[in-house]
């Protein structure tokens, strides 16, 4: 009862937990599935890029534009499908800066951080010879002839870019949006690069890309923009420098437009020239009055702005916004204010000089950082995060401590959820940004603030230990489930293994009934009548005495073989793995002793290999029908037929015995027989008349062993071998 009740309550609730595994499974793959397929576009106006995955550089969405505000040499953004084949990719590219290169990647594979660091190929616009380049990309660079853009390629500008790859060969188109000039290219590469995922990618300045699209293409896409170019490109390194300008100068044919370049002198007249220059280290310490100079600095955060220069780093806020990138090095003229902890400087004019390579930050403990001699400058410290929180507007706060200090990092505008999910409570990081000491980013429990400016500026040096409290209650949801499956698994097993003893049990009573019982029953009636005689005081013989104790012992006797035989039959291996009908032949050997009869054994059809339960019904379907011939029919011959049919097999115990009405005397021996032809899905047919009785059973060999049957099968195998230890 106990167990019925646990297994009504348990089994519902199991069936519930593997239903929501299979929901979240099939959630799971559909959303796999749809940010896999094709057409493809891209989801920047919800201010999302969770499908993306980011190589370096500093994201962010504005407004439905994705920008990359970082001087970095390679920096990617790469998302799709390995599967993606033939496709045309389209989107609005724009340069910030002006040295370098921006476009789009596609059919890329074995994505890594660094430059060229991925095998496909990048198709792009770039500035110092203000070209359409395509390029092999394996680790290395291959690049063909640049084509020359009418017009030039300028900073702030909008150009459209289209790119069709169709097997081994690739078109791309660029057209200015503001002017209308277009240029075109194709490329072959073979062998190339057949699938791939599609990216973004800045070299060397920082871009802006909006409106990207994929769809599939084919062989009429790429004639529509491969027929327009003037020439067929292919992978191509020059030598050296001067092969590499004459290759420029045949590409061109003299279209080529120079070089634009950052102006490193103010112009004329400019009035930022009579301000005085000075280092950052040095507009800190002055105070009082404010002063008109200038400072120079490279930038190492975007938004808000923070300079640096080999003295320090302050934050800048200009009065005319402007269009800046990690590592760009300007020169800004204005004045501190001095209205505050910790230093600002307010900038009238802000005047790029040239593109540097993005500052390293300065690895420095929580103890250097919490002083204030690091104030706006680029850090990288260590520590354990304790919590994580995201707000409306996309920014991140980590709270972060070590033995030392507790200290805050701020990142705003974090588009990649895969990142922030990373990023588990009680792990030990690493995270670089400028740190702030002081309002307005400081908290009264933190000593200071980390302004990183991408995910990748947070690396996650050693995962929270096992046994903290979050992973423990990770751990707790699918342990109890997986308890729960597995408790009703053993309550299940357990109950079929009950079962199986009471079938076994109904069946020994079954046989007991046959054999030792009535067999009993006859030595209990000649001793009954001896002891009734005595007490009687009756006259009898010796031979009379005699006679009743030789029949009780023949009965003694012969129990004692029935009992015997049944026990050996009652073994899971009684046939001993032997031909059934060979088996049958010996077990009726056994049972009848030396009054033996004569047994003819005959087949038809094709023999097939038995099931165990089918081949263990039918062996016992017939030894109890031998049996019964033996006790009952008085019969002087026994025959065993064994037919194989299509689907069917059939055993037929004969005799010609007296016979029997079924009917009338059907016990404990023939409903056995029928419950075991039930159970492998057979039919008994018993026939039997004055001339002799036919027991008959047929079954489908459909029948297999399930897997609680072969539990069932070893778990009386291994009881049988004790038994018989126990019995030797």
């Amino acid at each position: 009862m106990i167990v019925d009740r646990v297994l009504r309550c348990g089994r519902p609730l199991a069936l519930l937990a593997a239903a929501l595994c299979a929901v979240g499974l099939l959630c799971f793959a559909l959303l796999r599935y749809r940010q896999q397929r094709l057409p493809y576009h891209d989801s920047f106006a919800s201010h999302s890029a969770n499908e993306w995955q980011a190589f370096g550089g500093a994201w962010q969405i504005v407004g439905d534009t994705l920008y990359n505000r970082s001087d970095e040499r390679g920096a990617k953004l790469i998302t799709g499908s390995p599967r993606w084949s033939d496709y045309r990719l389209q989107t609005d590219v724009e340069m910030i800066g002006n040295q370098g290169d921006v476009g789009v990647i596609v059919r890329a594979g074995d994505v890594e951080s660094g430059i060229d660091s991925y095998n496909g190929y990048y198709v792009g616009i770039r500035t110092f010879d203000s070209a359409l380049v395509i390029g092999r990309s394996d680790h290395g660079w291959l690049e063909g002839h640049p084509v020359a853009i009418p017009g030039g390629v300028r900073p702030a500008q909008w150009y459209r870019l289209a790119v069709v790859v169709v097997g081994c060969r690739i078109a791309a188109q660029v057209a200015n949006l503001q002017t209308g000039q277009s240029a075109w290219g194709a490329f072959v590469d073979t062998p190339c690069v057949r699938s791939g995922e599609i990216g973004v990618r800045s070299m060397g300045t920082g871009g802006a890309w909006r409106r990207l699209s994929v769809t599939r293409a084919g062989e009429q896409d790429w004639l529509a923009v491969g027929s327009h170019a003037t020439f067929v490109q292919h992978p191509e390194y020059p030598i050296g420098e001067r092969e590499y300008n004459e290759m420029r100068e045949q590409s061109f044919a003299g279209a080529y437009i120079p070089v634009q370049r950052y102006p490193l002198a103010a112009p004329d007249g400019d009035a930022s020239v009579a301000a005085n220059l000075v280092s950052i280290a040095e507009l800190r310490e002055e105070t009082g009055q404010e002063h008109h100079v200038r400072i120079r600095g490279v930038v190492t955060s975007a938004d808000p702005l923070y300079i640096q220069d080999s003295t320090g780093g302050i934050r800048v806020a200009l009065q005319t916004a402007a269009a800046l990138n990690l590592g760009d090095e300007i020169e800004v003229t204005g004045s501190r204010l001095d209205n505050g902890y910790p230093a600002r400087f307010s900038g009238k004019l802000a005047r790029p000089l040239w593109d540097r390579t993005p500052v390293a930050p300065l690895s420095i403990s929580t103890t250097q950082a919490a002083s204030g001699a690091f104030d706006s400058s680029l850090v990288e410290v260590t520590g354990y995060l304790r919590s994580k929180s995201k707000d409306a507007d996309g920014v991140i706060t980590l709270q972060v401590s070590d033995a030392s200090q507790n200290f805050t990092v701020v990142l705003k505008s974090a588009l990649f959820q895969k990142a922030y999910q990373g990023w588990q409570p009680e792990s030990w990081i690493r995270v670089a940004g400028v740190c702030v000491v002081g309002q307005p980013f400081v908290t009264r429990d933190s000593a200071f603030t980390l302004l990183a400016r991408s995910p990748e500026d947070i690396e996650v040096l050693a995962g929270p230990p096992w046994w903290s409290s979050r992973r423990l209650l990770h751990l707790a949801l699918p342990a109890g489930l997986l308890a729960l499956l597995g408790f009703v698994s053993y309550i299940r097993l357990e109950r079929w293994k009950m079962r199986g003893i009471l079938n076994e049990r109904e069946r020994l009573a079954h046989e007991m009934h046959d054999t030792l019982a009535q067999s009993f029953a006859g030595v209990g009636f000649q001793l009954q009548g001896i002891r009734n005689s005595l007490r009687s005081g009756a006259s009898f013989t010796a031979a009379d005495m005699m006679h009743k104790l030789d029949v009780a012992c023949e009965l003694v006797s012969e129990t004692h073989r029935d009992a015997s035989a049944t026990i050996a039959a009652l073994h899971p291996d009684a046939d001993e793995g032997r031909d059934l009908l060979v088996a049958l032949e010996n077990y009726a050997l056994q049972m009848m002793g030396s009054d033996s009869l004569p047994i003819s054994l005959s087949r038809f059809g094709n023999p097939r290999e038995l099931s165990f339960p089918v081949r263990d019904a039918l062996f016992q379907v017939g030894r109890e029908a031998i049996t019964n011939v033996i006790r009952h029919s008085r019969a002087t011959r026994i025959e065993l037929v064994l037919g194989y049919s299509a689907g069917m097999v059939r055993l037929e115990v004969r005799d010609n015995g007296s016979g029997f009405v079924p009917e009338e005397e059907e016990g404990f021996g023939m409903k056995g027989m029928r419950s075991r032809c039930e159970s492998v899905g057979g039919l008994l047919d018993v026939q039997s008349g004055p001339d002799g009785t036919m027991v008959a059973v047929e079954a489908p060999y459909g029948a297999r062993p399930a897997w609680r049957d072969w539990i069932g099968s070893a778990f009386w195998r291994g009881r049988g071998a004790r038994a018989s230890r126990t019995a030797s």
